[in-house]
């Protein structure tokens, strides 16, 4: 058996109704002011208004940044660190998919260490950790919420370039099953088929080790028999 290593350095809380510990999580980082990331879709949706409902009820001070689309460029990720630092947020909640996941671990470097969103390009550029940061999934396919990747849209080079460092990985992850359960049946296949490619991806790497083969299967067995 070849060597291999792994580590599992969030902090994920699973479970029905369990996007209520939100403000206790924030309280714990000692964050009185909230950048909320998300997109205009889930704002239609209602989704947004309930968390930001959550947060300001416990007290704390939230400010939302809407502007995300699917593919974010660096424009919008610049907009968000304007954002943050102007509300004088103390940390980020992201809700949604990839897209708002993926501005928010870019915003979370740069109002931390400054500088341009392609200074932090490839590996392991990151210098240190970056401000706390909660994800709060709507879809089960990207699983964002717990990668060490943020993938940024440059438009001038009509390129899409990925910023990877453990780092960045979201703090916490709150994975409540009622943000999606009223997903469209389309939306929840496409997610499931998502997720099922993942682990499949997972289980025949070259990279693969027993502990990912084991996550990769119960996947599987879970995604193949619901779907």
């Amino acid at each position: 058996m070849k060597d291999f290593n792994f580590k599992v350095p969030q902090d994920i809380h699973f479970g029905v109704g369990s996007l209520k510990k939100l403000p206790e999580i924030l309280k714990e980082n000692q964050s009185d002011h909230v950048l909320l990331i998300s997109d205009h879709g889930l704002e239609s949706l209602g989704v947004v208004a309930k968390v930001e409902k959550i947060v300001k009820a416990a007290g704390i001070a939230c400010t939302s940044f809407l502007d995300v689309v699917p593919n974010p460029t660096i424009e919008c990720v610049e907009n968000a660190v304007k954002t943050y630092k102007e509300c004088g947020a103390t940390s980020i909640v992201a809700l949604g998919g990839g897209s708002p996941m993926d501005v928010a671990k870019s915003t979370g470097v740069l109002v931390k260490f400054g500088g341009k969103v392609t200074d932090y390009e490839g590996l392991y550029k990151v210098p240190g950790p970056i401000v706390p940061m909660i994800a709060i999934p709507t879809t089960a396919g990207t699983g964002s919420e717990v990668t060490a990747s943020s993938v940024i849209t440059d438009e001038d080079r009509n390129y899409k370039f990925s910023i990877i460092s453990y780092e960045i990985l979201p703090k916490y992850a709150i994975l409540d099953p009622e943000l999606i359960m009223t997903a469209p049946a389309s939306v929840a296949a496409s997610c499931g088929v998502d997720a099922f490619i993942h682990a499949l991806e997972a289980y025949i790497s070259n990279f693969a080790t027993p502990f990912t083969d084991a996550m990769a299967e119960k996947a599987m067995e879970l995604i193949g028999s619901n779907i």
